[in-house]
């Protein structure tokens, strides 16, 4: 979205009026999601069978997480979630006249998913990451209260390029809650604290690509 100066109007003892603009900023979404506790005891009861089954640790893993692939029963509940809690976010943008493209009249399988289960035991933790080449990513927590937090990083903050006390390029963090949702651009660093409990921190963790032009994927690579 352009913005031009000029049209700024005049103000308190003729000083024009300031105007803003947005580069670096960042939103990322958090919601609870209704009826969470049958949800979870279902998916709590698919993935600990999964794990019993498949107990190995990927490499490449964070240690003392376990990571694993499986359609549980219960996921298209959660996918469905999602995709209605997408098309509410791009509805802001899209009514503060930037360019995000509209979603609300786009079907559900033109959302491409990926998704995973994390299982961090105590004294666990996932270093600091992002996902790459997907737009939206996000995370679900099964079981995570008091189970460390999650926290978010701008580049500049990481690279020690801001001060503390600047309203810009800092960090986040999020005490997860069972039954939390959260939604952020999958270019977003984060980072899972170390879990300091003495149970197992459980989420299910996800990717989301969208088919704007209904043909395929659509890239910004170069």
């Amino acid at each position: 979205m352009e913005a031009n100066p000029r049209d700024q109007k005049k103000g308190y003892k003729d000083v024009p009026k300031m105007g803003r603009g947005a580069l670096l900023h960042t939103d990322f979404w958090w919601s609870m999601v209704p009826d969470h506790e049958t949800l979870n005891a279902d998916l709590l009861q698919e993935i600990r069978a999964h794990h019993e089954a498949e107990p190995d640790v990927l490499s490449g893993n964070n240690p003392g997480c376990w990571r694993g692939h499986r359609n549980y029963e219960n996921w298209p509940q959660l996918r469905d979630f999602v995709i209605r809690k997408l098309k509410i976010i791009h509805r802001h943008y899209v009514s503060l006249g930037t360019s995000c493209a509209p979603l609300d009249e786009m079907q559900d399988d033109r959302f491409e998913f990926e998704y995973w289960t994390n299982v961090n035991e105590p004294g666990s933790r996932n270093i600091i990451h992002s996902h790459a080449k997907w737009h939206w990513s996000g995370v679900y927590y099964i079981q995570g209260m008091d189970t460390g937090a999650i926290e978010f990083y701008s580049v500049p903050y990481l690279n020690q390029h801001v001060t503390l006390g600047l309203p810009f390029g800092q960090s986040f963090t999020v005490e997860p809650v069972d039954g939390l949702l959260l939604i952020f651009p999958s270019y977003l660093l984060h980072e899972a604290h170390r879990n300091p409990s003495d149970k197992q921190r459980i989420n299910i963790a996800f990717n989301v690509r969208i088919d704007f032009e209904g043909g395929g994927e659509q890239t910004t690579d170069t």
